[in-house]
């Protein structure tokens, strides 16, 4: 690494090779940011290899823990540690004389630390609200009270990436300057995820050509609203016997899941895998369905995103049924390239699913038109350049 560069870090919990799989574009933006600054990269250590890419491009720094994505628990122990750890991080970015600092995640006090410790040139990416996801009942009062604390200090940011336009305009609302606030949709690595023969999938996944497959993907905790889908599918399966729900992940609600689904009797309808072994055999399963659905709660916070299983359905060239919220809603158009509903009502769910039921062709145009746009709006390219040009800037060095 030169020592003429000005240096630039990024903090993200889960270590560089997990990072690189929930943000396909990081290895890219790494390499195109080490045309311009030395880079720093801090987070915890990982099982899974870290690309190439970073390990050529940035200086590794792993703290000494690992995490378990699976366990709702570890998750939570292991934030809290990773929370611990960064006021070290940010003593050592200020010693090493780091311009800037970037965390990418929404992660309560860690622009505030970044600012108090490392200095005051913090770029953040603004996405998932944890705190409407984990302070809920009892605990709601504390999360307004973190979130008021963040919101704080994301006005004294630099840089915010937003992965919705919705989340600019709640920002901008808040106080926030909107020249500061950069909207970039999460990209998508087409390598991995694209379309594949639709009934070998089925096939390998042990179903029949004549069965439509509803499917979903990512970790499994409440605010995904997979229960209220499995009881809405277990209504159908009498009108549709055809009709199954293909559910790949895992997470802290897996348990609740597979006690409804034996509680409904629907274990021939609802397959629950847990995590497959590698991401080609995500993108095969994928495959397998006829529909991508997208789901949320329609919690506040939910509006202020794109989901993975959004991004990954639409580049499989699936129809997309989607929750109708701010984010998913700039990409998912009615009736173009899938169908939205209101999350709140299991009513119209099942409306618009019978729609993609009963016309194939439906399915079909809806899907071609999916994949089209996953091209337009997750291009990898696009997001490196639309990701590195501010934070080269941010660093002095553009």
């Amino acid at each position: 690494m030169s020592e003429n560069k000005p240096r630039i870090a990024f903090w993200f919990r889960y270590g560089a090779a997990e990072h690189s799989e929930l943000f396909h574009a990081l290895p890219g933006c790494i390499r195109e940011l080490s045309r311009h600054c030395e880079v720093h990269y801090f987070g915890l250590k990982t099982r899974k290899i870290v690309p190439m890419e970073l390990r050529e491009n940035a200086i590794l720094h792993e703290f000494p823990f690992y995490v378990n994505r699976g366990s709702g628990l570890d998750k939570m122990l292991k934030t809290a540690l990773w929370i611990l750890c960064l006021p070290f991080a940010g003593l050592y970015c200020r010693a090493k004389r780091v311009r800037a600092v970037y965390i990418d995640e929404t992660i309560p006090f860690t622009a505030l630390i970044a600012r108090v410790f490392a200095g005051p040139q913090v770029a953040l990416t603004v996405a998932d609200f944890f705190v409407d996801i984990y302070f809920t009942g009892s605990l709601a009062f504390l999360g307004r009270a973190i979130r008021r604390i963040d919101l704080w200090s994301w006005k004294t940011a630099r840089l915010i990436f937003t992965r919705a336009k919705s989340t600019k305009t709640y920002l901008a609302s808040k106080g926030i300057k909107p020249e500061r606030i950069f909207p970039v949709y999460d990209p998508c690595d087409m390598t991995v995820y694209h379309r594949l023969d639709r009934n070998e999938c089925k096939a390998a996944m042990g179903y029949k050509p004549e069965e439509i497959i509803l499917v979903h993907h990512g970790i499994l905790h409440p605010n995904k609203g997979n229960a209220a889908i499995i009881r809405a599918i277990s209504e159908m399966r009498d009108q549709y016997p055809v009709l199954r729900f293909l559910l790949i992940g895992d997470g802290p609600e897996m348990k609740t899941l597979q006690a409804l689904v034996k509680d409904l009797k629907a274990e021939d309808i609802c397959r629950l895998t847990g995590w497959l072994p590698s991401l080609e055999q995500v993108n095969a399963a994928l495959n397998a369905g006829d529909i991508g659905l997208v789901m949320r709660t329609g919690a506040p916070s939910d509006d202020f995103h794109m989901t993975g299983a959004l991004v990954h359905n639409m580049a499989c060239g699936l129809p997309i049924l989607a929750a109708r919220l701010g984010g998913v809603s700039e990409v998912v158009e009615e009736g173009r390239n899938g169908l939205l509903f209101d999350p709140r009502s299991m009513d119209e769910f099942k409306q618009k699913l019978t729609m993609f039921i009963e016309d194939a062709e439906l399915r079909n145009r809806c899907g071609l038109e999916a994949e089209k746009d996953a091209r337009i709006h997750f291009d990898m390219d696009s997001v490196v350049r639309q990701t590195v040009e501010p934070l080269a800037r941010l660093a002095g060095a553009l």
